[in-house]
């Protein structure tokens, strides 16, 4: 609702631009729950959900629940590309193309929180640095920022190859090729954690009927399995 408050870090290439801010935790979610896992194509991950009360996403759900005034200091905060942005003298007032190569945890975990715990999110500021790439340097530098920026959860080898070519035309396929009822096909979890992300993005009842009866976890696969 209105222009984003930055501070410009001054680059000596011409190849990007990068800026700081905090954004509020509302506003992640709110783009979270419009785009979905699209926001995460071009991170390694989707989200791994809450797995057993000492893992990272346990913790940063009790900081949402319990400590929300701290989450700016707790956080490490998220890294984004984006292809073309506009300031103006107050900040960003739009960006285009934006992708979260780093923060998926977080940006999951918030929406997940006001979901699910029904946690409003006032006050919850995060952390993000915006990377303005250009197309002719964007996949080069998004595989060195997720390798550079992905530290919390354990990143596998197999991890860094969900954005290759190969990869992403198999998804495809599995999206758009059904079975010979029309009804089934197989799901490629072609970043891990995929299958479970959309799993929970069904909302309602039928919608959790229709992904159970359209792609049950006996076809998933994954890329170590293919």
């Amino acid at each position: 609702g209105a222009p984003l408050a930055c501070l410009k870090a001054s680059s000596a290439t011409d190849d990007y631009q990068s800026f700081l801010a905090a954004v509020p935790g509302r506003v992640l979610a709110d783009v979270y729950e419009k785009h979905g896992s699209r926001l995460l194509e071009l991170n390694v991950r989707a989200f791994l959900g809450v797995r057993g009360a000492t893992s990272v996403n346990a913790g940063i759900r009790r900081t949402i629940r319990d400590e929300p005034h701290r989450f700016l200091a707790y956080n490490n905060g998220i890294v984004a590309t984006v292809d073309s942005i506009e300031l103006d003298e107050a900040g960003i007032k739009s960006v285009r193309g934006l992708q979260i190569v780093n923060g998926a945890q977080t940006t999951a975990s918030l929406f997940r929180a006001r979901r699910q715990d029904k946690v409003p999110l006032d006050g919850i500021q995060v952390p993000v640095k915006i990377i303005c790439v250009g197309s002719d340097h964007l996949d080069r530098m998004v595989g060195a920022i997720s390798r550079s920026a992905n530290s919390q959860n354990t990143v596998q080898p197999a991890d860094f190859s969900a954005n290759d070519p190969f990869h992403v035309a198999v998804e495809n396929l599995a999206n758009n090729v059904f079975l010979e009822d029309r009804i089934g096909r197989w799901f490629y979890e072609r970043a891990r954690g995929s299958y479970s992300a959309a799993e929970a993005k069904a909302a309602t009842a039928a919608q959790k009927r229709r992904f159970k009866a359209e792609t049950p976890k006996t076809r998933r696969f994954d890329k170590t399995d293919l």
